[in-house]
């Protein structure tokens, strides 16, 4: 690669490292404790082919 183009990539993460920064850290999901869930399926295989 061209030492341009590494150039311009360091400059693009340095600018990607500082958007990040400037967000703040609340736009992270909420995690819910207590959420509903699914009744587990069984994973007892029945019938089928040989199991006449």
């Amino acid at each position: 690669m061209s030492s341009n183009n590494i150039e311009m990539m360091k400059k693009i993460i340095e600018e990607k490292k500082k958007r990040s920064s400037e967000q703040s850290g609340l736009s992270r999901a909420t995690k819910v404790i207590g959420k509903k869930s699914k009744a587990a399926r069984s994973t007892k295989k029945t019938g089928g082919l040989f199991d006449k």
